[in-house]
C-alpha cells in the first residue's frame, strides 16, 4: 500500500507541479522575449535610424560645400561681380532653404563675410581667423569638406560643414560654411522611447537629447564610454546602452534607454511569481499528499469492499453437504420404491441447486427467498416424513422486501438438525416482522434448546467472529449479513423459557416488488 502511496503522490506531483513550474518558465520567456522586442531591438532600430539620418545630414551639406569649391568662384572676385555674386546667393539660399531647417551659410575670405544668408556670423563664432577650430582643420585639408560641433553659449552645439576654397595655384583664398542648428538635429533624431548622445573623436557630447548624460567638462559619462548592446548603471538609475560610429569614425552614437520602471516592474512580476510558487508549491504538495492518502484509502475501502462481496459470494455458495448427500441417497432409494415421489424430489433439488447459483443478484423478494425454501421443506418432509412440522407466519406486507439470497434455509437446516424434541418431532415456525426501518426474521425449534454455556460459546463466537465448524451455517449467515449491511445487523441466538432455540434475523427494510407469482410460488 505504501507503493501505491507513492506512485500516486509521484503522478499527482508530475500532472500538477509540472504545469505550474512550465507556467512560470513560460513567465520568464516572456520576459525575455519582451526585453529583446522592446529594448534590445527598438534600441537597434532607433539607432539605425537616427545614424542614417545624422550621416544624411553630414553627407548632404558636404556634397553642397564641394560643389561651391569646385566652382573656382574666388571670393574677391564676388566682391567685383555683383551677378556671380547673386548668382551664387540664390544657388545656396535654395539649397538650405529645401528642408526649412534654418541652415545658414557663409562665403568668407579669411576673417570676413562676402556672402551669407544672415546679418553676419553670429557672435559665439566670432573672432574668425584662419587658426579657428574648423578654419584650422580646412586649411589643413583644404581639398575635403570638414564637419564639427560649434558650442553656443546656451550650451547647445550647432554643426559647422564646410570646404576651403583653393585658388589655381594651390592658396586657400577663402571657406564655404554651412551651421546647421542643434535644434534641427536633435528634432530629426528624437525619440519618445530612448534618447541620443553624439560624442566626437575626443570624447566631447556633441549633441543629446532627452537627459543630460555629460559630465560638467562636456564629456560622455565614463558609465557610458565605450559601452556596446548592455546594461548600465548610473547613480541610482539603470540604462541600456549600444552605440555605432559615424563618419568614418569621427564621430559615434549612443542610444540611451531608461530602463529602471521597466525592470522594477520585470523584478515585481518575477517576486510575485516566485512568491506564488513559494506559495503554491507548499499548499500543492500538501494538496497532493492529501489526494494520494485519500486515493489509497479509496484504493484500500474498494479492495476491501471487493473482498467482502468475494466472501460474500463465498458465503452464498456454500451448502451443507450432508444435506445433498441425504438428499441423493434418499433420491436412490426412492427411485426403487417410488419414483414420481423421487422425481419430484428431484426436482425441488434441482430448483433449489439453481436457486443458490442464479445469477449476480444477492438480493430477491422476500416471497422468492421463501418460495425456494419451500423447496428444500418438500426434500425435507421426503426423509422425515410426518415427524417434521413446518410453520410461517408471514404478514403480507413484508412479501416485498428485500432480503439476502437463501438466508432463511441455512436457519431452517440449522434447526431441523438440531432442534428435535426428545420423542423425535421436528417442528420449525418461521415468522416476519417489521421493527420501525427494520425486517426480522425469526426461525424457532421445539427442541431442547442450548445449554447455558454452549449459548455463551455460540454468543461469544458470533460477536468475535471465531469461526466453528460445527455452526458454519449459522456463524456465515451472520456474517454475511454484516458484510452487506454493518456491525448494526446480523443473527442473534435465545433460548426461550418455553423451551427450544430461536434464531433472530436483523434486516433493513427494503422493499422491492412483489408480484403474484411470487405469492404463488410460496402458497
Amino acid at each position: 500500500m505504501r507503493t501505491i502511496q507513492d506512485e500516486v503522490r509521484r503522478s499527482l506531483t508530475k500532472y500538477a507541479l509540472l504545469p505550474v513550474l512550465f507556467l512560470a518558465l513560460v513567465g520568464f520567456a516572456l520576459v525575455g522575449a519582451s526585453w529583446q522586442h522592446y529594448v534590445a531591438g527598438l534600441s537597434e532600430e532607433r539607432r539605425a535610424v537616427a545614424a542614417e539620418v545624422i550621416e544624411t545630414e553630414i553627407a548632404d551639406y558636404e556634397a553642397r560645400a564641394a560643389y561651391v569649391a569646385e566652382l573656382g568662384l574666388h571670393p574677391a572676385d564676388l566682391r567685383a561681380s555683383r551677378k556671380a555674386r547673386a548668382d551664387l546667393y540664390a544657388y545656396l539660399y535654395h539649397e538650405v532653404n529645401i528642408t526649412h531647417d534654418g541652415t545658414a551659410f557663409f562665403l568668407l575670405d579669411g576673417n570676413q563675410t562676402v556672402l551669407s544668408n544672415t546679418d553676419g556670423l553670429p557672435p559665439y563664432l566670432l573672432p574668425i581667423g584662419s587658426s579657428w577650430g574648423i578654419l584650422r582643420r580646412l586649411s589643413r585639408n583644404p581639398h575635403h569638406p570638414g564637419a564639427e560641433f560649434i558650442l553656443r553659449p546656451d550650451g547647445l552645439q550647432d554643426l559647422a560643414i564646410g570646404q576651403a576654397i583653393v585658388s589655381e595655384a594651390g592658396a586657400v583664398e577663402g571657406y564655404i560654411l554651412f551651421v546647421i542648428p542643434a535644434e534641427h538635429l536633435r528634432r530629426n533624431i528624437s525619440s519618445p522611447h530612448l534618447d541620443f548622445v553624439l560624442e566626437d573623436s575626443f570624447g566631447n557630447v556633441c549633441l543629446q537629447t532627452g537627459g543630460d548624460y555629460a559630465d560638467r567638462l562636456h564629456k560622455l559619462a565614463p558609465e557610458f564610454h565605450g559601452s556596446r548592446h548592455r546594461l548600465v548603471q548610473r547613480h541610482q538609475d539603470y540604462y541600456y546602452v549600444t552605440a555605432q560610429p559615424l563618419v568614418k569614425g569621427d564621430f559615434r552614437l549612443y542610444t540611451v534607454m531608461p530602463v529602471t520602471d521597466l525592470l522594477q516592474r520585470y523584478a515585481l512580476g518575477i517576486l510575485i511569481v516566485l512568491a506564488v510558487l513559494v506559495l503554491f508549491i507548499p499548499i500543492l504538495l500538501v494538496s497532493i499528499r492529501r489526494e494520494s492518502r485519500a486515493r489509497v484509502q479509496a484504493i484500500a475501502v474498494e479492495e476491501e469492499r471487493a473482498m467482502a462481496m468475494s466472501e460474500v459470494r463465498r458465503l452464498e455458495s456454500q451448502f451443507n453437504p450432508h444435506f445433498l448427500f441425504n438428499t441423493l441417497e434418499n433420491i436412490k432409494f426412492m427411485v426403487r420404491l417410488d419414483s414420481e415421489a423421487a422425481q419430484r424430489m428431484l426436482m425441488d433439488l434441482s430448483k433449489l441447486l439453481r436457486y443458490s447459483i442464479k445469477g449476480r443478484e444477492r438480493l430477491v423478494d422476500l416471497a422468492e427467498d421463501l418460495a425456494y425454501t419451500h423447496s428444500y421443506i418438500e426434500i425435507q418432509k421426503y426423509r422425515f416424513g410426518k415427524r417434521l412440522a413446518y410453520e410461517e407466519e408471514i404478514p403480507e406486507e413484508v412479501l416485498d422486501c428485500r432480503v439476502p439470497r437463501l438466508i432463511v434455509q441455512p436457519v431452517i437446516e440449522n434447526a431441523i438438525r438440531y432442534g428435535a424434541s426428545a420423542d423425535g418431532i421436528i417442528r420449525v415456525q418461521v415468522r416476519a416482522a417489521r421493527e420501525t426501518d427494520l425486517l426480522v426474521l425469526q426461525v424457532q425449534d421445539c427442541g431442547p434448546g442450548l445449554p447455558p454455556e454452549r449459548l455463551r460459546e455460540l454468543r461469544q463466537m458470533l460477536a468475535e467472529g471465531a469461526d466453528s465448524l460445527v455452526h458454519t451455517g449459522i456463524y456465515n449467515i451472520h456474517r454475511r449479513l454484516q458484510l452487506m449491511y454493518g456491525d448494526g445487523y446480523g443473527l442473534t441466538l435465545e433460548c426461550p423459557a418455553e423451551g427450544g432455540t430461536l434464531v433472530r434475523l436483523t434486516l433493513p427494510w427494503e422493499k422491492g416488488e412483489y408480484d403474484a407469482e411470487s405469492r404463488d410460488r410460496r402458497g
